[in-house]
């Protein structure tokens, strides 16, 4: 039995502790990376939600807004045409502001 023990090979303790801080270090830089991107992706989604948003405010009627959301709607006469300009402010704080000019056909 000891004859087996004595002959059994494997990992040094110095092979095994770099084994385990590179696994550490692989793991932790991977999850900071997903959470990064993860952020990334909702802030894109706000963002476009922000443009559509007011892309459909800026319409001659306004839709209802998602609750915490916030609208400035500015509407003029020019001659025949009507200027709508609106601002809309996201629950981030994320600020857009956007004009369309609607005229009515000849």
């Amino acid at each position: 039995m000891r004859d087996t023990v004595s002959r059994a090979r494997g990992f040094s303790l110095p092979e095994v502790l770099i084994g385990m801080v590179l696994l550490v270090l692989v793991t932790t830089s991977t999850s900071a990376l997903q959470s990064r991107l993860g952020n990334s992706l909702q802030q894109l989604a706000q963002y476009r939600q922000l443009w559509r948003t007011a892309w459909d405010a800026a319409g001659p009627l306004p839709p209802a807004l998602p609750t915490g959301w916030k609208m400035q709607r500015v509407q003029t006469m020019r001659q025949r045409c009507v200027s709508i300009t609106v601002t809309i402010v996201a629950p981030s704080g994320r600020e857009g502001r956007m004009s369309r000019l609607h005229c009515p056909p000849r």
